[in-house]
C-alpha cells in the first residue's frame, strides 16, 4: 500500500493541491482528447479516432417524380409507325341555308375532313458506372440503381418540359429533333394576351369560355407555382374566417379546381412552367454552336407591332442579347446590343415593328447553328443599356436562315412575348382530344462492355398529338402580382 502510495506522489510531482499542472502540460492533454472538425487523411490526435457520420439517406435538393405533372395525366395511346397520320371531321357540312320551299331539293352539303401527320420523335440519355464502383460498399444503396433512377428523373424532365415548350420549326434544313408542344400544336388563334397582367379569376373565366366557344369542354388548366401563387393571393381581401374559429387555427386558402360556366377545372401547378429565362453566361455544351458575332436592329418601320403592350406611356427603350443554338445546347451570349432602341409613343401607336438581325461568327466551327434565342430588355423610359445579363428575358426562337461564316439572320420583333412573363394552358385533357403517341414506352437498354465500366441508355420514342387545336387555349404574357 505505502509502494503505491509513493507512486502516486512521485506521478503528481509537481502538481498543485488540487492535481493542475503547467498550462501547456493542460493543453497537451486537452489537445490529445478533442475530437476536432478535421476530415480525409490529414486527420491527427483525437480526430483520427473519431468514425464520421455519414447520413444513411441519400438528400435530394432538386425535382422528384412528383413534380412531373402533366406526362402523368396526359393519355396514351401506341404508335406504329414513325409517321403517325390522324384524320379530322372538320364541319358537317359547311353554312349553307337549310330551308327550303314546299317541294324543293334541299342544297347538297359535305362532310369535310382533313389529313394531319405528326412524326415520332426520339429522346434518350447514356449513364455509366465503371466496374470498380460497382464493387465499393456505397453509402446509398446500388450504385447502378441510382444512376438509372438518375436517368429516368432526367429524361422525364425533358419530356415534361417540352411537352409544352418544344417546337419542331426550329431547324435550319429539314425536320427537326424536337417535337411540338403546347406552345406549338394550340390554335394561333387561340391566345389570351394578359400584357403582363398577373392572373385573375376573370381571365380564367375568358379562357374557359373560349374553349367551349370551340365545343371543347376543359377540364385542365397548367400554370407554374408563381402563377398560382399569384392567383391564391387575390382571395385573401376576399377570405371570411367562420366562427368559431377553425380547428387549430388554421387560415388560408388552398385551391384545387374552379367552377366556371364551361364546368368544373382542375388546376395543376407545375414547377416547369417558369418566366422566360434569362441568358446562360456560358455555352451550355461543349458542342453549341460558337456565340453570334452580333445583334444590330434597324431603324422602326412596320404596322403590325404593339409595342405599347406592357410598356410605360412615352418614348419606351429596349436593348438585346443573342445566342446561337442547334441539338447538343446553347452558346454564350453576344456582347449586349450597343446602343438602345428607342420607340417613340407616336411609332408605338402606329404598330411599328423593330427589325432586328443576327451575324455568326466569322469561323463556324464543326457544329452550325440551328437556330437562335433573342432576350430583350424590359421597355424603360430610361436610356440606359443594361448590362447585367440578368436584365434580359427570351422573347423569341428564330430558325438560322444560314449557317455559314459571318450569314445573317432577320427578326421583326412585334412585342408578341414580354420579358419576364409566363404561359398558362386551359383546355380538355382527353383522349379525344389529346393523346401521346408511344412507338416505345420509356425502357432501358444496355451497351456493349468495351471497358470496365457498365453503360446504358435510358430511351423513349414517341409524340404528342393534339387532335383539336381548338380545344386548348393559351394565356402568355402572365407577369407577376407583386409587379403588377
Amino acid at each position: 500500500m505505502t509502494v503505491g502510495l509513493k507512486s502516486f506522489q512521485t506521478s503528481t510531482a509537481g502538481m498543485s493541491g488540487f492535481g493542475a499542472g503547467t498550462d501547456q502540460d493542460i493543453a497537451e492533454l486537452s489537445k490529445a482528447l478533442e475530437a476536432g472538425y478535421q476530415t480525409g487523411a490529414g486527420k491527427t490526435g483525437g480526430s483520427a479516432l473519431r468514425v464520421e457520420s455519414l447520413e444513411a439517406s441519400l438528400k435530394v435538393i432538386t425535382y422528384s417524380s412528383s413534380h412531373i405533372k402533366f406526362w402523368k395525366k396526359i393519355p396514351k395511346s401506341p404508335a406504329y409507325s414513325t409517321v403517325e397520320e390522324y384524320n379530322q371531321l372538320v364541319n358537317y357540312g359547311g353554312s349553307q341555308n337549310p330551308f327550303v320551299q314546299e317541294g324543293e331539293l334541299p342544297q347538297a352539303t359535305d362532310t369535310s375532313y382533313a389529313r394531319r401527320v405528326q412524326l415520332v420523335k426520339f429522346l434518350g440519355t447514356t449513364r455509366e458506372v465503371t466496374h470498380q464502383a460497382s464493387l465499393v460498399h456505397p453509402a446509398h444503396g446500388d450504385l447502378i440503381a441510382l444512376e438509372n433512377q438518375s436517368g429516368i428523373l432526367w429524361l422525364l424532365e425533358q419530356v415534361e418540359r417540352n411537352l409544352f415548350q418544344g417546337d419542331s420549326s426550329l431547324s435550319f434544313d429539314g425536320e427537326a429533333e424536337q417535337w411540338d408542344g403546347l406552345d406549338s400544336l394550340v390554335d394561333a388563334s387561340q391566345v389570351l394576351d394578359l400584357e403582363g397582367n398577373s392572373i385573375q379569376e376573370a381571365d380564367l373565366e375568358e379562357a374557359a369560355n373560349e374553349v367551349i366557344e370551340n365545343f371543347g369542354f376543359p377540364t385542365d388548366i397548367f400554370l407554374g407555382t408563381r402563377t398560382m401563387s399569384d392567383l391564391v393571393k387575390t382571395f385573401y381581401p376576399r377570405e371570411r374566417i367562420s366562427l368559431p374559429a377553425p380547428q387549430n387555427g388554421q387560415v388560408g386558402n388552398t385551391i384545387q379546381t374552379i367552377s366556371t360556366q364551361a364546368g368544373v377545372i382542375e388546376f395543376n401547378p407545375n414547377v416547369f412552367i417558369r418566366q422566360n429565362p434569362t441568358p446562360p453566361a456560358a455555352a451550355s455544351s461543349a458542342n453549341a454552336p460558337a456565340t453570334p458575332a452580333s445583334i444590330a436592329a434597324g431603324a422602326v418601320t412596320g404596322t403590325d407591332g404593339d409595342h405599347n403592350k406592357g410598356a410605360p406611356a412615352g418614348d419606351s427603350n429596349v436593348s438585346y442579347v443573342v445566342t446561337a443554338c442547334n441539338r447538343f445546347g446553347e452558346s454564350a451570349p453576344t456582347a449586349v446590343l450597343g446602343a438602345v432602341v428607342t420607340t417613340t409613343q407616336v411609332n408605338k401607336d402606329a404598330g411599328v415593328h423593330i427589325p432586328l438581325t443576327v451575324t455568326n461568327p466569322g469561323t463556324i466551327g464543326a457544329f452550325p447553328p440551328e437556330y437562335f434565342r433573342i432576350y430583350r430588355s424590359s421597355a424603360k423610359l430610361a436610356a440606359g443599356v443594361p448590362a447585367d445579363l440578368s436584365s434580359y428575358s427570351l422573347v423569341a426562337q428564330v430558325p438560322a436562315a444560314s449557317q455559314a461564316a459571318a450569314g445573317t439572320t432577320t427578326y421583326n420583333d412585334v412585342n408578341l412575348t414580354l420579358p419576364f412573363t409566363s404561359t398558362a394552358y386551359l383546355g380538355e385533357l382527353t383522349p379525344s382530344v389529346v393523346t401521346f403517341r408511344q412507338l416505345m414506352p420509356m425502357m432501358k437498354m444496355d451497351l456493349a462492355v468495351l471497358s470496365p465500366a457498365y453503360r446504358w441508355m435510358i430511351l423513349l420514342y414517341g409524340t404528342p398529338i393534339l387532335f383539336a387545336p381548338k380545344k386548348w387555349i393559351r394565356m402568355i404574357n402572365i407577369g407577376r402580382l407583386d409587379v403588377r
